[in-house]
């Protein structure tokens, strides 16, 4: 069962394998435990809106951006524990995501299965908006429809944009046979459906279709989404909808959208370029570069807890030697570089912890927001995107790169790189700026890289089975779940797996 809040009612979801597989049809079954008339029967736009925010609610969920006792953080930390950003520590470990770290996960590994099901429950949610929204517009209240709309279209493209980085096969933008997975548009009481999983070219169309849509609405909106001052973005703005549409177009190849998607998303977002704007993003002391935020309020856990349980200090992944040191003076984030500080302490006797979701001001209780999109992302992307353009484009991409390292670093010297060096930096630069942050699993899968993991692999220190993963295997994708293609035949499953 997953629990869906809006304010004081209980929805209980019990989810059917039909649900991730559909193209057209959110396909579930639905049993309230409390009657709330917003499900079946709003009487009022306010109803919708708070439909909205039980949308939000889900992505708090244990298996997407949140964390239970040694699992989830499904996009949160999962990403650096399945690549080399982040090691098992032989001496911590409770083995919970073992089969994750050591990529021995199967059609039957349980955080497989929830790792699907999480985005497929916001979408659920966002879908049952946009069927009832427009049953209260009228020309009196558009522009609120607008807001409410625009963010439901953003939430779904996200959480299926979400699901494809693990379940799809390859990026390949116009492949007409790489499958993608199903896209759900409606919101459907049904178990008779059991469609097919769609091509990416297909799936890549719906993607754009609907972020597209959510750029156009809330670009004309009755009032600001966030607060214009404060600690905290929480919901998906302008800002945050052209932050997505650039995710989408950096691993779609498309090179000159994604530069101009990136610039659109920067719009009024600053870098952050002093240690208390830097660090306040992770303990909620300041706004910081914070584009969108994932909100974890008192009791609603946080992010940390896959890596680092904070209120025992178990340290059960830590970041690789490769990536940083207890002394500060070796791997790629040095103590001279305002995110040192930021995202590592000392643990216990000699190790280094991924404390930076440790808890809001000068909290250890691990209830932490989690930034999910901010400015130093987009400046990565504009200037990869450039970087691959090629020719006069390099100039940017290369003052980007500066840029960005030159409101990290004290003292930065700014380099001069072209080619294929200035790539390789900015893809040096996405491990440094992102590590802990969902994205260096999908970075080494989206561009084709041999996972090969550090000094410590495969010793006392870190017992892991295998410390490499090749371009060609299997386990870049993660394989269908049983549970679902036993109750859908037509889901096909990814290859290598049975």
């Amino acid at each position: 069962m997953k629990y869906l809040t809006i304010k004081k009612a209980l929805i209980v979801f019990a989810a059917v394998a039909t649900l991730q597989a559909c193209t057209k049809k959110e396909v579930i079954e639905l049993t309230p435990e409390f009657s709330l008339d917003a499900l079946e029967n709003p009487s009022s736009m306010k109803q919708v809106e708070e439909v909205l925010t039980g949308a939000y609610s889900r992505f708090r969920a244990a298996d997407y951006y949140g964390s239970g006792s040694g699992t989830g953080a499904g996009w949160a930390l999962m990403p650096d524990v399945l690549s080399d950003n982040l090691y098992e520590v032989t001496s911590e470990t409770l083995a919970n995501s073992r089969a994750m770290a050591d990529w021995i996960y199967n059609q039957s590994t349980g955080q497989v299965y929830n790792l699907y099901q999480a985005p497929y429950n916001t979408i659920a949610v966002a879908n049952i908006v946009l069927r009832d929204v427009d049953k209260f517009t009228n020309s009196t209240n558009q522009l609120k429809a607008n807001r409410i709309k625009g963010q439901a279209y953003a939430i779904r493209a996200l959480a299926h944009f979400d699901l494809f980085r693990y379940f799809g096969t390859s990026f390949d933008r116009n492949s007409t046979t790489a499958l993608a997975l199903g896209y759900t548009t409606e919101f459907t009481v049904s178990s008779a459906l059991k469609p097919s999983r769609l091509s990416n070219k297909d799936y890549y169309d719906k993607l754009l279709a609907d972020i597209g849509q959510a750029i156009t609405l809330l670009g004309n909106i009755d009032q600001a989404i966030n607060t214009a001052s404060g600690l905290t973005r929480p919901y998906l703005d302008l800002n945050a909808a052209y932050a997505i549409q650039a995710r989408i177009h950096l691993y779609a190849g498309n090179w000159a959208e994604a530069v101009t998607a990136a610039t659109n998303a920067l719009n009024g977002r600053p870098l952050a370029n002093t240690q208390a704007a830097f660090s306040g993003m992770y303990n909620q002391t300041s706004r910081g570069e914070i584009i969108w935020n994932v909100q974890f309020e008192a009791g609603q856990s946080g992010p940390t807890f896959l890596v680092y349980f904070v209120t025992s200090s178990r340290n059960y992944f830590r970041p690789a030697p490769e990536v940083a040191t207890v002394a500060g003076t070796s791997g790629l984030i040095q103590n001279n570089d305002i995110r040192y500080s930021a995202y590592f302490t000392p643990v216990g006797t000699g190790g280094l912890g991924l404390t930076k979701y440790k808890g809001k001001g000068t909290a250890t209780d691990g209830n932490a927001n989690f930034p999910a999109i901010r400015s130093g992302e987009m400046y990565l992307i504009r200037a990869e995107a450039n970087a691959r353009l090629g020719g006069t484009n390099e100039v940017a991409a290369l003052a980007d790169l500066n840029n960005l390292r030159a409101a990290r670093i004290s003292g930065y010297v700014p380099v001069v790189l072209s080619g294929t060096a200035l790539i390789n930096a900015i893809a040096d630069e996405r491990r440094r700026e992102l590590v802990g942050e969902g994205h260096r699993f999908f970075d080494l899968k989206r561009t084709t890289r041999t996972i090969q993991r550090g000094s410590v692999c495969g010793t006392s220190v870190s017992a892991a089975g295998d410390c490499s993963l090749a371009p060609t295997d299997r386990e870049w994708a993660l394989p269908i779940h049983e549970q679902i293609r036993n109750a859908n035949p037509n889901m096909v499953q990814n290859p290598g797996y049975n």
